[in-house]
């Protein structure tokens, strides 16, 4: 915009000039004539100017988060519109993407030349590492013709669209050893999900149409008037719990959920269901996963939670019982988390993983899983 006002101001000095040095109806006219050139551009490209409306988008669907590996790309649009037929000069924003994980941030500033026809502009969205990336369009605004006046465009909410880059699991040689629960009292159940084990109750709802009718509730469906089925509880044998300290950033958080990605999934496909507890808003959350739908909204749940979430202060009795191996998945290994959990555990095995520059620092029971050399790391290991 200063690039086009000095010119204006040439133009009008030019004009002014030709007015005194040359005594004449044409220097007149011209002269007004570049008086008035700023306020017939105005007059024509404010309709449009105040009618503008600039919306963000990822894979053509608004409010929908969009969802891939890292690396892979995803289409990014900036669309610009307005009512008005006439052409409303250009369009200046700034296209911000962060990932919230390994606190990368780029910047990126746009002009668009706005006509009489909806602009849609694409960009490939693409993250070398996993996490939750976030884009902003902010700073929008739009000039007249000449580009000597301009006005904010206000974005109401449709100018920020997030997407789930996840990480990328390798194959290693894994194996899985029977597990026992030597601290457990009992079969543990999910607090979460049904299963098939009709010696414990997981709750009630209503008769749908292909239900046992030996699973109906009959008392409490006279009392209720509504015909309610027992729903049987799912339990989960085994007893593997991974700590997923996120307190690195860059390749270090992004190496370490390849780690996590890569055993969990192995777990999965073992159908060995396991826990995870990870940093959330300064709190140990646990997640439960028992079958490959829990693998998705667990990967979602750690990436939401950004770069260095670090776990939180902990005691003992905040860990959960009936643990036989402990997985603990760090950047920078904590020695007091480390002796907490063998405190907790006595019985329980316990494995230390670190992804950052410091390695294992000579702690027992810790192996260094370096970013590109996570395969060689994790080749041969028993879970």
């Amino acid at each position: 915009m200063l690039r086009s006002r000095l010119c204006y101001l040439s133009l009008l000095l030019g004009t002014g000039s030709f007015y005194v040095c040359f005594n004449g109806y044409i220097s007149y006219y011209v002269f007004l004539l570049s008086l008035a050139l700023p306020f017939v551009s105005l007059l024509l490209s404010l309709p449009g100017m105040a009618t503008l409306r600039v919306r963000l988008l990822l894979q053509g669907e608004e409010g929908v988060l969009a969802r891939t590996r890292k690396g892979a790309s995803l289409p990014l649009s900036i669309e610009a519109s307005t009512p008005w037929p006439l052409p409303s000069g250009q369009v200046r924003l700034r296209l911000t993407v962060e990932n919230t994980l390994t606190g990368t941030r780029t910047q990126e500033r746009l002009v668009l030349a706005l006509g009489g026809q909806p602009l849609v502009l694409e960009h490939a969205l693409t993250s070398p590492a996993c996490g939750l990336v976030t884009c902003t369009v902010s700073r929008v605004w739009a000039s007249d013709l000449l580009g000597l006046f301009s006005l904010p465009v206000p974005m109401k909410g449709r100018g920020r669209s997030a997407a789930f880059f996840y990480p990328r699991a390798c194959t290693p040689a894994l194996s899985l050893r029977p597990q026992q629960n030597p601290d457990s009292e009992g079969e543990r159940y999910s607090l979460t999900k049904p299963g098939d084990d009709l010696s414990e109750l997981f709750g009630l709802r209503d008769y749908r149409q292909g239900d046992k009718l030996s699973r109906i509730h009959w008392k409490l469906s006279q009392k209720t008037g509504r015909t309610l089925v027992k729903e049987p509880s799912l339990p989960l044998a085994d007893s593997l719990l991974f700590l997923l300290d996120l307190n690195g950033q860059g390749e270090e958080a992004d190496a370490l959920l390849d780690v996590f990605a890569t055993l969990s999934g192995f777990l999965i496909q073992q159908e060995a269901a396991h826990r995870v507890g990870y940093q959330k808003d300064g709190l140990l959350v646990f997640i439960e996963l028992a079958g490959p739908e829990d693998a998705r909204p667990a990967l979602e749940a750690v990436l939401a939670a950004g770069g260095r979430a670090a776990l939180p202060p902990l005691r003992e009795e905040d860990l959960p019982r009936g643990v036989s191996h402990v997985l603990y998945l760090c950047c920078t290994p904590d020695p007091d988390l480390a002796r907490l959990a063998r405190r907790r555990y006595p019985s329980a095995r316990f494995t230390g993983l670190c992804t950052g520059e410091a390695g294992a620092q000579g702690l027992p029971g810790f192996y260094a899983a370096a970013p590109g050399q996570m395969a060689e790391a994790l080749n041969g290991m028993e879970l």
